[in-house]
């Protein structure tokens, strides 16, 4: 009875001395209490001032206090690694610290294995882990971390041997199941791969992901109508399971079954549990081949259909439609479809720009010019959009507007690169106004914004052997041309032209033939380039015979006559 009454005193006697050294401050906090106990009292407040009052400095400085005593107080170790970052070097520190100084504390051994995961230290994490299941056998997730870690490690016998020991002890598990069904697979386990599914099965019959692992194990044996048979047997389970519809979708795939794979993938389509983005990948996929889509158009059309129909509004969904109608060569009904969504929420200028590009190559102008002044008005600033209209006028013979909105796109243009493109445009429009003056001088500050711009490069070029001028930097501007896209037939020809015009014809002719031979296109110029070479190193009939070729190619034929009455009177 009186040790009682002593330890009851000496309780009063603390709580009253703290309540005392509370009011006096934190400095003289139990300084008559002994060390340990003041420790204690002292992780205790810390706790509280983090976990009632989020005051995560103000206990972190306690802890930093107690450690400065203590060096290996494990509670401060690890609640200062717990109030810090994983992927911080001094928390992950502290977590090491913890579990130094009490590797039986469960929590402490648990917070350091997670620290070494985060960082990526699977070989450190291994021996942690072993010590963490050691300390808990009775979590199913200790006994998949330390497989996980084994396969990692590369030691995947060892992996099995700790999930069997699970189902020993706990029983079988979907999660463990699934991880030692795929180890037996990887060490060609098939047999015992394929009876741990069906054990589960037999204990869980309902259970759809059991049935797609087994169905998995089945396929990996080679044993394909079993593995076909069990995957539907999930479906029958639930007929909207995404991740059973995926995999009979896959089968199908890889046994070439296109028509049945084609039938699963609308059932995704059509499935609310697949979201959009994942939709559109799959659908892009098959869209981004050419020979795949033109087979399977009509089908894959049914696909894109059922996506229009979930998701009306979304742009993504919008565009993938008109694409398929395009690819139809349905233009005027692509054009309809995407002017009913001009007034969705999330149109921007660049879906004006498509609509504006199909309703151009339509030739239907009053729609072109009614959405075009929409546009302006809705994106004034838009760059692109100011650039797209530069052209439209320009096109329709209103050069003086289309400079004036390229110079507006000037005042807005962000880079160099930008300006450089927009002043190459004006010298476009200039020259087919036929005023070469002004340019050659918008050529020269589209150069001098980018000396690399090879569109400038090789129509300035181009222009200048067209008037006998500066040949030899015309020369020079092509070359660079040919050197930037080393491929490209027009820019061949202008080389050659230059060199042509120079006088060096064997030069010229070497490199027309290239732009022949790469030509995808038969280009009337290209033949009648290579007729005026050919006459002027005395290959007369040759010449003629291309001179022909141009005119059959869409050259104009009065016009060739007079040309080549004005080359032969040369001779």
């Amino acid at each position: 009875m009186r040790n009682i009454v002593a330890i009851l005193c000496m309780l009063l006697t603390t709580v009253t001395l703290a309540a005392q050294e509370r009011v006096e401050g934190r400095d003289t906090l139990y300084r008559a209490v002994p060390d340990s106990l003041r420790r204690t009292y002292s992780h205790t407040e810390a706790v509280r001032l983090l976990s009632i009052e989020r005051d995560t400095l103000a206990a972190r400085q306690i802890w930093s206090d107690i450690l400065a005593e203590d060096d290996d107080y494990a509670p401060a170790h690890y609640y200062m690694s717990m109030s810090s970052r994983h992927s911080d070097d001094v928390s992950k520190e502290h977590a090491r610290r913890a579990f130094v100084a009490d590797s039986s504390n469960k929590w402490y051994v648990r917070n350091y294995a997670t620290h070494l995961l985060s960082n990526y230290d699977y070989k450190g994490a291994l021996p942690v882990y072993r010590r963490l299941l050691s300390l808990d056998k009775q979590d199913i997730s200790n006994y998949y971390g330390l497989a996980y870690l084994y396969n990692i490690n590369l030691m995947p016998y060892s992996a099995i041997s700790v999930l069997d020991s699970a189902d020993m002890r706990l029983g079988r598990n979907a999660h463990t199941s699934a991880l030692k069904q795929q180890l037996l697979l990887n060490t060609r386990q098939y047999e015992r791969a394929i009876e741990e599914g069906r054990r589960y099965i037999e204990e869980l019959p309902y259970d759809i992901e059991a049935h797609n692992n087994l169905a998995h194990s089945y396929e990996a044996a080679g044993e394909d109508s079993m593995a076909l048979v069990t995957y539907e047997r999930a479906l029958l389970i639930d007929s909207t399971d995404v991740r059973t519809i995926n995999n009979l979708s896959a089968y199908h795939a890889r046994h070439s079954n296109t028509e049945r794979m084609l039938d699963y993938d609308l059932m995704l389509m059509r499935s609310d549990d697949m979201s959009v983005d994942e939709k559109l990948h799959h659908l892009n996929y098959y869209t981004s081949d050419n020979h795949f889509y033109a087979t399977y158009y009509f089908r894959i059309g049914s696909l894109i259909q059922a996506l229009t129909l979930m998701y009306p509004d979304n742009r993504d969904v919008v565009d993938l439609y008109a694409m398929h109608l395009l690819t139809a060569g349905e233009q005027q009904q692509a054009l309809d479809y995407l002017r009913r969504h001009l007034d969705d929420a999330t149109v921007g200028a660049a879906d004006y720009i498509s609509v504006m590009q199909l309703e151009h190559f339509l030739k239907q102008d009053e729609l072109l010019f009614s959405d075009l002044a929409r546009a302006l008005e809705l994106y004034p600033t838009d760059f692109d959009l100011l650039t797209f209209a530069g052209f439209v006028f320009g096109d329709k013979g209103d050069a003086r507007r289309a400079i004036d909105t390229f110079r507006r796109s000037l005042a807005i243009a962000e880079d160099d690169e930008q300006r450089s493109t927009l002043w190459g445009y004006i010298g476009d429009v200039y020259h087919e106004e036929g005023n070469d003056r002004r340019a050659f001088a918008a050529y020269d500050k589209a150069l001098a914004y980018n000396p690399d711009n090879v569109l400038v490069l090789n129509n300035y070029a181009y222009f200048l052997s067209l008037k006998d001028r500066d040949l030899e930097r015309a020369l020079t501007m092509s070359a660079r041309a040919i050197y930037l896209e080393k491929d490209n037939s027009s820019y061949l020809d202008t080389h050659a032209w230059v060199l042509h015009r120079l006088g060096r014809n064997d030069e010229a002719k070497s490199f027309m033939r290239q732009a022949l031979s790469l030509g995808t296109q038969r280009d009337a110029n290209l033949f009648m380039h290579y007729g005026d070479i050919l006459w002027a190193l005395g290959e007369h009939f040759l010449a003629e015979t291309y001179w022909d070729k141009a005119v059959d190619n869409g050259y104009d034929a009065e016009e060739m006559e007079r040309h080549k009455e004005e080359i032969m009177k040369r001779k």
